[in-house]
């Protein structure tokens, strides 16, 4: 577009003083070497469009220098503070013509230089923490959920953990694959890839439950989660505790409450299932840990047969120490409901 600008770029983006044009100056000659958009833009930070317009300034006006600010830059007033408040207590950006699902400060930006109120995403940022705000991954909510059935379960829950010589267990199952999937690391690179071949990708089912009382763990990997499955799962639990009495709390999931895990059930009374309010994952703290196994185990790592995904899943259970489990597993969300 514009190659015969090559050299005369590069002494620009060498030789500027500006870091925002610096920034600029290098764009526009990676452009002219032959790069596309997209790859500078990524390397730069911006939107594609923002390069777009840097282009066209050069292009017009051999310069990538910003129009000269008449006046001095509006102030963000108490009114304005007051309106982004409301804005993020609403979180309806489409309703302002913002075409995003929910606000951030790249949003909250284009609103208010939309109001002639130039304001940087820092800026915004910074006034955010003062009024409070935090910037947190979303904790998903069932509106589908009974709160009342909730408290009630809650309550059971602190009655019957009061009660000496049961073993109270959270039970819940996780789905894992031999393929990497997506997480968050470090890296030196410009981006963090995980070659996750795809050739060889097989799943597992994890059978897991919890006592929070005591940071114990019983675990196993199937392939299948069926019912007969289920009642394997159950013996472990019954080997483990042998002469005890074990309240399983659990999902409504088909499978515990079949027909044949109920004639298990009539064999063993000692063994007993309680079912979690529906919609409530939250309340179940074995969620917990396979949150965390996911985190610290599962992403961004490849295993080469299900096999060895099934030993790395519960040695990494056994090297983790029964006090960090019980802190992962804590029963507080129950708690919180009776409070």
């Amino acid at each position: 577009m514009f190659e015969e600008d090559e050299q005369l770029l590069r002494d620009l983006a060498r030789n500027c003083k500006d870091a925002n044009e610096n920034k600029r100056y290098f764009a526009l000659h990676g452009i002219s070497k032959g790069h596309s958009i997209k790859l500078m833009s990524e390397l730069f930070c911006v939107d594609e469009s923002t390069i777009r317009n840097w282009i066209k300034k050069w292009i017009n006006d051999k310069t990538v220098q910003d129009n000269p600010k008449s006046g001095r830059p509006s102030k963000f007033t108490k009114e304005d503070k007051d309106k982004l408040k409301q804005l993020l207590k609403e979180n309806n950006p489409k309703k302002h013509g913002v075409n995003a699902s929910f606000w951030d400060t790249k949003e909250l930006k284009i609103y208010f230089n939309k109001k002639k109120i130039m304001i940087s995403r820092e800026t915004l940022r910074k006034y955010l923490k003062q009024m409070g705000a935090r910037y947190v991954k979303a904790v998903i909510k069932f509106p589908e959920a009974d709160v009342e059935k909730q408290k009630e379960f809650a309550k059971q829950f602190i009655e019957t953990n009061k009660i000496k010589d049961v073993i109270i267990l959270f039970e819940d199952e996780m789905s894992a694959k031999t393929a990497a999937r997506k997480g968050y690391g470090w890296t030196f690179e410009k981006r963090l890839e995980i070659k996750a071949p795809q050739k060889n990708r097989k799943r597992l089912n994890s059978f897991g439950a919890v006592c929070p009382k005591t940071g114990d763990i019983i675990q196993m990997t199937s392939k299948d989660s069926k019912a007969p499955i289920f009642i394997k799962f159950l013996n472990k639990i019954n080997k483990k505790y042998p002469n005890k009495k074990v309240i399983i709390m659990l999902d409504n999931c088909k499978v515990h409450k079949s027909i044949i895990v109920k004639k298990y059930l009539n064999k063993h009374p000692n063994i007993k299932l309680e079912f979690l309010p529906p919609y409530s994952p939250d309340l179940n703290p074995q969620e917990h840990w396979w949150l965390y196994s996911r985190s610290k185990l599962l992403n961004n790592t490849n295993f080469k047969s299900t096999h060895q995904l099934a030993t790395t899943i519960s040695s990494f259970t056994k090297r983790t120490q029964p006090e960090q489990i019980m802190s992962i597993c804590s029963t507080e969300s129950i708690q919180r409901l009776v409070d």
